[in-house]
Order: structure tokens, then C-alpha cells, then sequence
């Protein structure tokens, strides 16, 4: 009935790579076997189907499994979430600050095997993309040139024996939206958010028009001329990237503070020194 009424595309969400994890986020007993089910029985209809994942401590180490998993299934679009300690996010642990640098570089990976990968939440992931662009000779160690983690090395070292070598260019959107620039979030409501996970209410559309909104709201031209304060406010990146505005509410209360999880900028003159998350030369 779907199909026949014009839809093309769904959407599922799936948590873990086994069903222990992936039904200790949802709570739902054999909700794990009934997802897999529903994603082929969606493609035998001839639906487009993505998949999100949410990345969490529970389950960043089957990152690289559930990328495999989807592959083997024939999905072709994955979209990531990075958690935000809001709503039910605040009884879930978010990954170790250091851990969402090997997450991002991980991504770029799974990126280049004919599956487009899409990240929510964390626009320095582009950051990433394009320093991992700037190395394009083969047989180069991503771990050594950006001082990634174990946790990094682990995800690729499993990724590779799944998959193989990569079989594609990087397939990942360029375009630079983020919490209130490109995007706004209109609730059930009719009450207007940054982003579905910026819970400061903008207006609602029964009031104003949804473009009146974004295009004058004192906060989202804010956000949209990258006027951050801190690390954010100085970075290359503020235009392309401008962290998470979500998680910097989230953590400070000032939806214009610092992302607490970009790593970037935040290392010494010891650290650049010493080749750590140094940032590529891009002629």
C-alpha cells in the first residue's frame, strides 16, 4: 500500500550489530530479527531503504559489524547519530570525548565501499573528510598521520577483514547544514526547534510563517554567521563545521558555546609538535 501510494524510501533504525545490544537500547524483545526482516522485505518492494545508527559507549566497539551487516544487506545509505544527552538520551553514555576523533576517521572508511555515509550531530566529521582528502596516496597509515586511538585501529582492522580493501571513493554529502543553518525542526505542535535535538522553542508556525522564522530569528542568524564563542568561534572550520549546536546546549546551556566532543584546536604547541591531530596541509 505504500508503494502504490507514491512512497519510495524508508527509513529504520538499527542500534547494534547483534540483537543483545540493539535491544538493550530499544527494550523491545526480537525487535533486533524483525528490523532485519523489515529492511529486505522493504528492498523486495523495490523501496530505497537507509538505515540510522546511533553511536553510543554500548556499541562503538560493532561499529565496523553493523557497517558490515547493512553492506551484506544491500543498504546503501547509513546514517549516524551522535548521542545528544537530551530526552531519552540522558540515560544512555555518550563515547569518550577522545573516541569521537577514531569514530569520525572510522566513518570516512566505511564511506569508501559503495555505501553513502551521513552523520547527525557531528559536523566536524566533514573536518575529517577533507584532511583524509588531502592524503590520497595509497598505503598511508591514517592512525599514525592524525594520532587516532585503539579504538580507531580496531574499527578498521575489522572493518578490512569483513569487507576487504575499499572498493569506492568517499561517498558523503558536502554540504554544510547543521543545527539551524539549513535545517530547522517543526514538532508535532507546530512549534519550531533549531534541530530535533536543540529543544529551545524559535516560534510556531501557527504564529509565523516557518521561512519568517529561520530567516530572522535572532539565534539562527547567529548561527548561521558562525558567532561562536571559544574554540568554535576562532576555528577554520566555523562556516563548514560549527560543532553541534545541540550538544553544546546540551552541556553548557548556550546553544552558541563549544562542541565538547570536537578535539580539534584543542591540543598544545607539545602536541602539534609532536604530529598529534595535526591538521594537513590542502594546497
Amino acid at each position: 500500500m505504500l508503494r502504490a501510494n507514491g512512497v519510495r524510501s524508508a527509513s529504520l533504525s538499527l542500534d547494534g550489530a547483534v540483537a543483545e545490544t540493539h535491544e538493550r537500547v530499544r527494550q523491545i524483545p526480537g525487535h533486533f530479527a524483525d528490523t532485519v526482516r523489515a529492511i529486505a522485505l522493504l528492498q523486495e518492494h523495490g523501496f530505497s531503504v537507509q538505515v540510522n545508527s546511533a553511536v553510543m559507549a554500548c556499541n562503538v566497539h560493532e561499529l565496523a559489524d553493523i557497517a558490515a551487516l547493512l553492506l551484506h544487506s544491500g543498504v546503501r545509505t547509513w546514517e549516524v547519530f551522535f548521542l545528544i544527552s537530551v530526552g531519552r538520551g540522558q540515560t544512555m553514555a555518550e563515547i569518550e570525548s577522545h573516541e569521537y576523533e577514531d569514530v569520525c576517521h572510522f566513518l570516512v572508511d566505511a564511506a569508501q565501499y559503495g555505501m553513502t555515509v551521513r552523520t547527525v550531530e557531528a559536523p566536524f566529521f566533514r573536518r575529517v573528510r577533507d584532511w583524509r582528502a588531502a592524503r590520497p596516496e595509497p598505503g598511508y597509515d591514517p592512525a599514525s598521520d592524525f594520532g587516532l586511538g585503539p579504538l580507531y585501529r580496531d574499527l578498521r582492522v575489522r572493518l578490512r577483514e569483513q569487507l576487504g580493501e575499499p572498493t569506492t571513493s568517499v561517498l558523503a554529502p558536502t554540504i554544510a547544514t547543521r543545527d539551524g543553518k539549513g535545517i530547522v525542526f517543526v514538532g508535532h505542535d507546530g512549534q519550531v526547534y533549531p534541530a530535533g535535538f536543540l529543544p529551545l522553542r524559535l516560534g510556531s508556525v501557527q504564529d509565523s510563517g516557518v521561512l519568517d522564522i529561520y530567516r530572522t530569528h535572532p539565534l539562527l542568524k547567529a548561527i548561521r554567521a558562525s558567532e561562536f564563542l571559544g574554540r568554535c568561534g576562532r576555528c577554520e572550520y566555523a562556516d563548514q563545521c560549527g560543532g553541534s549546536r545541540a550538544r553544546a546546549y546540551a552541556a553548557t546551556g548556550d546553544p552558541l558555546a563549544d562542541d565538547p566532543a570536537c578535539q580539534y584546536l584543542r591540543m598544545d604547541a607539545a602536541e602539534c609538535s609532536a604530529g598529534q591531530m595535526t591538521r594537513p596541509s590542502i594546497a
